[in-house]
């Protein structure tokens, strides 16, 4: 079982001076993709078409159920709804310019109890230490993973820390080849924290480095995070 990643910073909510707080460095987020194919990694009788198919079933039972203003309790998770808004007194009506109906979820006793009981693998990283850290790379056009690259195609970063700053030329996403040439990516779509989506640049056929360059909220200088993968041109 991978080692849950957490680095410590100072609290920003604490008037204590001396009070600080972990947060969690996750990794790659999990799709439904990856969900079936955890189930079937275990001798599992079921095939994904019918995997898919009792998994949208549930997620409809659950949706009618909340629908009709009944609470879902699940051992994985608890599903409610909830009005947000304020109501001027007890006479007054639900009005949807003034109220909305907001689905809540909350985590159940079983994955209370795995997370508590078997999580307990805990890796901290050093502050000095922190940087971009590119999980996984999506080539959207093929939906290849950790794998091929598309000249001109549409490229997805996901991970943790990754937004940069897009008009300092020494910040961003770049492709090195084995050479050590780097290339910089010139535009990108969504530059969020957990993901980066770009056009790749062109490119010639070969092997090459993605390494993410950005200077973090604690520090002032740019630091670089390399995907683990090497990506192929072919």
């Amino acid at each position: 079982m991978a080692a849950i990643e957490y680095v410590i910073r100072k609290s920003t909510l604490s008037t204590t001076p001396e009070a600080y707080v972990a947060s969690v460095c996750p990794g790659q987020p999990a799709d439904m993709e990856e969900v079936i194919e955890r189930i079937t990694e275990h001798d599992s009788t079921v095939s994904k078409p019918d995997i898919l198919c009792v998994l949208e079933d549930f997620f409809l039972a659950v949706e009618r159920l909340l629908l009709e203003g009944r609470n879902v309790n699940t051992p994985l998770a608890s599903f409610r709804v909830s009005i947000k808004g304020f109501f001027d007194g007890l006479n007054d009506a639900f009005d949807p310019t003034r109220h909305r109906l907001v689905a809540r979820v909350s985590a159940g006793p079983r994955l209370r109890s795995a997370v508590t009981d078997r999580a307990a693998a805990l890796k901290q990283e050093e502050v000095g230490k922190r940087t971009p850290k590119p999980n996984g790379y999506v080539d959207v056009n093929t939906g290849a993973h950790d794998s091929t690259l598309t000249p001109g195609g549409l490229g997805q970063v996901l991970g943790y820390r990754l937004s940069f700053d897009p008009a300092d030329s020494e910040q961003g996403i770049f492709f090195i080849a084995a050479d050590k040439t780097a290339t910089r990516v010139e535009t990108v779509g969504r530059n969020k924290p957990g993901e980066l989506l770009f056009t790749v640049p062109v490119l010639a056929p070969g092997s090459y480095t993605l390494e993410v360059r950005a200077i973090l909220n604690d520090n002032h200088e740019v630091r670089g995070g390399q995907l683990a993968a090497t990506l192929i041109v072919a």
